[in-house]
């Protein structure tokens, strides 16, 4: 079995339907996508974003698997499709996009996978001042609808619209995954593990490194023979050697809007081919 791993997306579609097509070139029919995918259904524009993947993905025949970055609101996907499970334990967000929460296990073609989605947003301030910005404004719109007589409306609070609290894993949720996983042959992941050094991060702040630590100790403890991630925007292949595991770590690049930074950036870094016969 072939599976097409892809790094951030954020909502970018017209990049979705060329990583669907690099797959039906490939003739694979599974994408999985390593989190900040574009989960923002609490907006019209992330109702259509999914719709639209569902729609792109059944023309190619290819089921989207993804997990989530800390610019999906999981919350809401659990709070949704908690209930809608598929066979192997995927969250049935659509037909052809399913959602792996954090410890989700499962295997393929007789690889043992293990999905654990977050991480730390270093624009978080940004994103709370943006978010009251935006409630700022439906005051204002309220207050002249008020004062020119016209009915009262409800205005939203746009809390929680841009951050997510729930962004992060938890220490306990990762020593849950420790203690019930068991072997895994792949971890997917949308941060990076702490010991790894890409070259390229802009995640090396310190107010990140406390969920880099889980993943190493996901890393440690489960000892993959492949780790694969996104979230640095950046392409890079290094293997971890004892004492930590024998892990080959891939990090995959993001859509081209996100990383026009990127050196040497090309779009092909974004994604990458895992055959379950060579993992």
């Amino acid at each position: 079995m072939r599976i097409l791993l892809t790094g951030d997306v954020h909502g970018n579609l017209a990049h979705v339907r060329t990583v669907l097509d690099a797959a039906a070139a490939e003739h694979i029919d599974r994408i999985f996508q390593l989190g900040d995918f574009g989960y923002w259904e609490h907006e019209p524009g992330g109702v259509r974003f999914l719709d639209e993947v569902h729609r792109a993905a059944r023309a190619q025949g290819i089921t989207v698997y993804f997990l989530d970055g800390n610019h999906d609101k999981s919350g809401l996907i659990l709070e949704r499709y908690g209930e809608h499970r598929d066979m192997e334990g995927f969250l049935s967000v659509r037909g052809r996009v399913r959602y792996a929460p954090r410890g989700h296990a499962w295997t393929w073609d007789g690889v043992r996978f293990l999905a654990f989605g977050g991480a730390c947003s270093v624009d978080r301030e940004y994103r709370l001042e943006a978010e009251r910005r935006r409630t700022e404004k439906a005051l204002r719109k309220e207050n002249y609808r008020l004062a020119a007589g016209r009915p009262s409306h409800s205005v939203p609070d746009h809390a929680g619209t841009l951050w997510f609290p729930e962004e992060e894993a938890t220490d306990a949720d990762a020593q849950a995954v420790i203690d019930t996983a068991g072997p895994v042959d792949v971890l997917l992941t949308h941060d990076k593990p702490r010991a790894t050094t890409p070259g390229v991060n802009r995640k090396d702040l310190p107010v990140c490194h406390p969920n880099q630590d889980r993943i190493q100790r996901l890393v440690d403890a489960l000892r993959p023979r492949l780790a694969a991630h996104g979230h640095l925007h950046h392409r890079y292949t290094q293997v971890l050697e004892e004492p930590h595991a024998p892990t080959r770590v891939e990090g995959l690049a993001a859509d081209p809007v996100a990383s026009f930074e990127a050196p040497g950036y090309r779009v092909a870094d974004s994604w990458l081919v895992l055959d379950t016969a060579t993992v």
